[in-house]
């Protein structure tokens, strides 16, 4: 029996290093536009017949190395980073089995052409790369929230389904490098959380305060049990209720303006609906799912899916935007 059980082991043993052996990689570096290693980029690699997305991050020399994929057709890409990097996406690369297979990514400017000082989203998510440790409580046992974060969008965000009218004027925003956000004129721009920005919980029983470097800087969260209005007034951040479920902070808004963006310079509609659910596994991270439904613009309700990371040294600044210089500045009269 001894004999049967050590031959059954060595053939385990055998079957899984096969199975590994059959595995491909996909390497590489990444870097900017003058050549230097880009740290903190997340690289996805998603098998095209299967959709699963493997995922990287890149080291402080820009390395990256993807293992364990199964030999097929993967496409290859990079979110946005910042304000400062342009998403970037590689199409078609076939991986044989027990292939490695390099692939450098060279990233170009966003919109603020790589200007120092201007976009701190890698910088400070580098910094604070290393925090460990279990999710603190309030004082009244729900899950403490408050502090600083960095925001991110979605790494493997799902392609939105606007209507055609919304499609076409996206396209049109997009192609004219973003000329007519809102932002652009100094105001509220980006309703749905999901920017690479410093954001700041203040979290107390009866209502929670999200402040933020953009305008209009703060939304309030009503916690105390009320009820949207029957009849709200529209405004930029809408009407905010939550709750707790089990150890999730679920947050309900309607009562928009039709005058901000969706992401991805999509238009909506004053029947746009949000549903946001924050929820902090450990003491660094705070996981943010957000469904943005509106049947005036979009075909189905679109789900992000975005990761915060804990930022204790920083703080919210003061900004101060000077009305309609941003646009003459950046983009041109």
């Amino acid at each position: 029996m001894k004999c049967i059980g050590f031959s059954l082991a060595l053939w385990l043993l055998a079957s899984n290093a096969f199975a590994q052996g059959d595995r491909g990689v996909v390497m590489g570096v990444v870097i900017d536009p003058d050549g230097n290693a880009v740290e903190g980029a997340t690289v996805n690699a998603k098998n095209v017949a299967t959709g699963a997305i493997v995922s990287a991050v890149s080291s402080a020399k820009g390395d990256f190395t993807i293992s364990g994929l199964p030999a097929g057709t993967y496409d290859v890409a990079t979110p946005t980073l910042g304000f400062t990097f342009r998403s970037y996406s590689r199409l078609g690369l076939v991986l044989h089995a027990g292939e490695t297979l390099r692939t450098d990514i060279r990233l170009q400017w966003n919109l603020n052409l790589g200007t120092i000082g201007d976009d701190y989203y890698l910088s400070i998510r580098n910094k604070y790369a290393r925090l460990t440790g279990p999710a603190p409580r309030a004082a009244d046992g729900k899950p403490d929230l408050s502090g600083v974060w960095q925001g991110s969008p979605d790494t493997n965000a799902e392609a939105p389904s606007p209507l055609e009218w919304a499609a076409t004027i996206a396209k049109k925003n997009v192609e004219n490098n973003l000329r007519d956000s809102p932002t652009a004129i100094c105001l509220p721009g980006w309703v749905i959380p999901a920017q690479p920005i410093l954001y700041k919980f203040v979290q107390t029983p009866a209502v929670i305060v999200l402040l933020f470097e953009l305008e209009p800087h703060n939304r309030q969260i009503f916690m105390d049990g009320r009820s949207h209005p029957a009849d709200p007034d529209p405004t930029w951040t809408g009407h905010s209720i939550g709750k707790w479920e089990g150890d999730t902070l679920v947050v309900d808004t309607i009562g928009y303006n039709d005058r901000s963006w969706l992401p991805t310079a999509i238009p909506h509609t004053e029947k746009l609906h949000v549903i946001e659910r924050y929820r902090r596994p450990d003491l660094a991270h705070l996981n943010v799912d957000v469904t943005i439904e509106d049947p005036g613009t979009l075909k189905k309700p679109w789900q992000l899916h975005m990761t915060w990371t804990l930022a204790p040294g920083e703080e919210i600044l003061e900004s101060v935007c000077e009305n309609d210089h941003y646009r003459e500045r950046v983009l041109g009269k």
